[in-house]
């Protein structure tokens, strides 16, 4: 049941961040008001999209699992920072859920990627 649990959560976050990068990487347009009203340059927004398709791309990839949910979680970070500096609360509050159940699921993943000291060779 718990694996069953985890492999959901993955699903999830890959589905979500796969539609949240490919908006910004099929459909620019929509976007790019924000982008620029945030002070960012247009190419951060294509950066963004691939950042966001290819950590989605990671979580299903149990190898690459770890770093891809670091690498989402410091694009949290900033989309957070974003949505405060821009007085967006709503927005801060879904970067927060997210950034929060990234880092329960990496840490999740510690002990298979940092085996212990304790640990019998």
């Amino acid at each position: 049941m718990k694996k069953i649990l985890k492999t959901s959560l993955w699903v999830f976050f890959a589905i979500f961040f796969l539609m949240a990068g490919g908006s910004k990487l099929l459909n620019p347009d929509a976007h790019v008001e924000k982008f620029l009203n945030w002070g960012y340059p247009l190419w951060f927004l294509y950066v963004t999209g691939i950042i966001e398709v290819g950590g989605a791309i990671g979580l299903v990839c149990p190898a690459a699992r770890f770093y891809s949910t670091l690498i989402l979680s410091a694009t949290m970070v900033g989309a957070t920072v974003t949505h405060l500096k821009a007085g967006e609360l709503e927005a801060v509050s879904v970067t927060l859920f997210l950034l929060v159940f990234l880092i329960v699921l990496t840490w999740t993943l510690r002990s298979s990627k940092f085996p212990s000291s304790n640990s019998v060779t």
